[in-house]
């Protein structure tokens, strides 16, 4: 009866194990979610208001962008270019040092979650910044300014949230790994002489 009761008690913890691994994995995947998803909707909200888009002069056969004008869409590149930098660098840096317990986990996930993130940025700042340019420009009067929509020249701009991301979590990482190295040092067993 005794040994009955012994292995029933000591499989029960192996059962629970899995189990409470997965709730921890879970539990990290959607805390990095979280932050991104969070940090896509400001970052949108903070590039569509940061952002000035040039502007078109309506003439009489529709609607001419002036030279000085072309070289003001690079901004709404920059911008997100920058917040995008800086979003994917606090995560990186927060995320993987206080989710350290799986950092290949965190990596792998927050690289795809701050793409996402970016994407959500995009998205939404492009939705707040939609203007129908032809539309306002039919109904401009000849030299009046009409505004251009908000977007980006390139879509590459996106890579700067999963590269801001790497940074941070890289940088964190290595600074953990030379820290145990200092402590681990003194009891490396090539260090220890015989008297």
């Amino acid at each position: 009866m005794s040994g009955l009761s012994g292995s029933t008690y000591d499989a029960a913890p192996a059962e629970t194990a899995p189990a409470g691994a997965l709730s921890l994995i879970l539990r990290d995947v959607g805390w990095i979610m979280g932050y991104f998803a969070v940090a896509g909707v400001f970052a949108g909200l903070l590039w569509w208001q940061v952002v000035d888009p040039p502007y078109f002069v309506r003439t009489s056969t529709g609607g001419v962008m002036e030279q000085a004008q072309l070289s003001r869409r690079v901004q709404a590149d920059g911008w997100f270019l920058t917040i995008g930098v800086l979003a994917g660098l606090v995560g990186g840096i927060v995320l993987t040092r206080w989710r350290e317990r799986l950092p290949l986990l965190t990596v792998l996930v927050g690289v795809v979650a701050s793409g996402a993130g970016g994407g959500l940025a995009l998205g939404l700042g492009k939705l707040l910044g939609h203007r129908d340019v032809q539309a306002l420009l039919t109904a401009a009067k000849v030299g009046a300014h009409v505004r251009d929509k908000l977007d980006v020249i390139s879509p590459m701009v996106l890579a700067a949230w999963p590269i801001g991301f790497l940074i941070g979590a890289i940088g964190i990482l290595w600074g953990t790994r030379g820290g145990h190295s200092d402590v681990q040092g003194p009891d490396d067993p090539g260090q220890h002489h015989k008297d």
